[in-house]
């Protein structure tokens, strides 16, 4: 995401997506996501994201949000940590979630059931992380990751999946999940 970018702009598309919310981390990089994150800005909360794009927000019904609630029915809430800090590319500051395979078994069990695969396809390798900042043209992040790194490890619980939807600007939930 480069400059041009501005906080509180979402990607100018209508999309959705599912995501497990992580309030716990809040308190750890909400500051810094709110300044280099554009999607946190727009209304996101700290997340995993499990599928994104999902389905077209206008085409999404009450059987989607039914077969979605059907798929995630025998699914537990469960702990994890965020453990570590990690970049993509010295792009995108992110925080691990630990064990990632818990996530991974979502994303792969959602995408299947939807046909909707993670990022579009873009991606050779699903990576389940939480996004703290983006860096840009004269953004220097090494900062937030030294900061960040010191807050953590940061425990954290699974309780929900939500689905949000942007209108190309701010993002708003739809429809909560709750896990057993």
């Amino acid at each position: 995401m480069g400059a041009s970018l501005r906080a509180g702009v979402s990607s100018g598309i209508p999309q959705s997506a599912l995501l497990v919310p992580v309030p716990e981390a809040d308190d750890v990089v909400g500051r810094w996501r709110r300044r280099y994150d554009p999607v946190a800005a727009a209304g996101v909360p700290a997340h995993v994201t499990l599928i994104v794009p999902w389905l077209r927000p206008e085409t999404i019904g009450d059987s989607d949000l039914a077969a979605l609630d059907g798929e995630l029915s025998d699914v537990k809430a469960f702990d994890f940590a965020l453990t570590h800090v990690e970049w993509f590319d010295r792009r995108v500051l992110w925080v691990a979630p630990e064990p990632g395979e818990l996530f991974l078994g979502l994303i792969s069990r959602l995408a299947a059931r939807f046909g909707t695969p993670p990022w579009g396809d873009e991606f050779d390798e699903v990576i389940p992380h939480l996004t703290i900042a983006h860096a840009g043209e004269g953004v220097e992040l090494d900062g937030v990751a030294s900061g960040a790194a010191r807050l953590l490890p940061v425990q954290c619980r699974a309780r929900e999946v939500w689905v949000m939807v942007a209108d190309g600007r701010r993002w708003s939930r739809r429809h909560r999940v709750t896990l057993a």
